[in-house]
C-alpha cells in the first residue's frame, strides 16, 4: 500500500495552472489518491481534426499530466519530473467532447517512476492505454 496521497487536489491544480501548457490546455485535476490522479481535458474546438475526431495527441498530453500528479502523490510537490519514455495504444477514435485519464503508480523508485494511464470519453470508452516512466532528476542527490 502506498499510503495517503502527499499532495491535495488544490496543490495538483496550482502546480498545473502554474505552468504555461496547463493553462492552454485547461486540464482539471479531479481526484487523488496515493499513487492515483484523475484529471479531465474539456473540449476545445481547435482539439478536433478533420472527421469530427480529437486529434490523438490530446489523449497523449493528458494521460503525460495526469501521470505526473500521480507521481507528486507519492513524492510530493515535484515540478521537475519528466517523461522519460511513453508508449501509446489507441484503442478506438475519440469523438468531440470531454476526455478523462485516470494514471496508477505501479512502482515509485527514488527516481524513477513506473505506472500507466488510461483515457476514456464521458461515456466511459477506453480510447487509450498508456504505459509511463517517469524520471526525477532533481532526486540524484538524496
Amino acid at each position: 500500500m502506498l499510503g495517503e496521497a502527499l499532495i491535495d487536489v488544490e496543490t495538483a491544480q496550482r502546480a498545473i495552472d502554474g505552468s504555461p501548457f496547463g493553462r492552454w490546455w485547461g486540464y482539471q485535476v479531479e481526484e487523488l489518491g496515493a499513487g492515483y490522479a484523475r484529471v479531465l481535458l474539456p473540449f476545445q474546438p481547435n482539439f478536433e481534426r478533420p472527421g469530427g475526431v480529437l486529434q490523438g495527441g490530446c489523449a497523449m498530453t493528458l494521460a503525460d499530466v495526469a501521470f505526473w500528479i500521480a507521481g507528486m502523490t507519492v513524492t510530493g510537490e515535484d515540478l521537475s519530473a519528466l517523461t522519460l519514455q511513453m508508449s501509446s495504444s489507441f484503442l478506438r477514435p475519440a469523438l468531440l467532447g470531454d476526455l478523462r485519464s485516470e494514471a496508477k503508480i505501479l512502482r515509485a523508485g527514488r527516481r524513477i517512476l513506473y505506472g500507466e494511464a488510461s483515457v476514456l470519453d464521458t461515456k466511459g470508452n477506453l480510447l487509450t492505454h498508456h504505459v509511463i516512466t517517469y524520471m526525477r532528476p532533481d532526486a540524484a542527490g538524496s
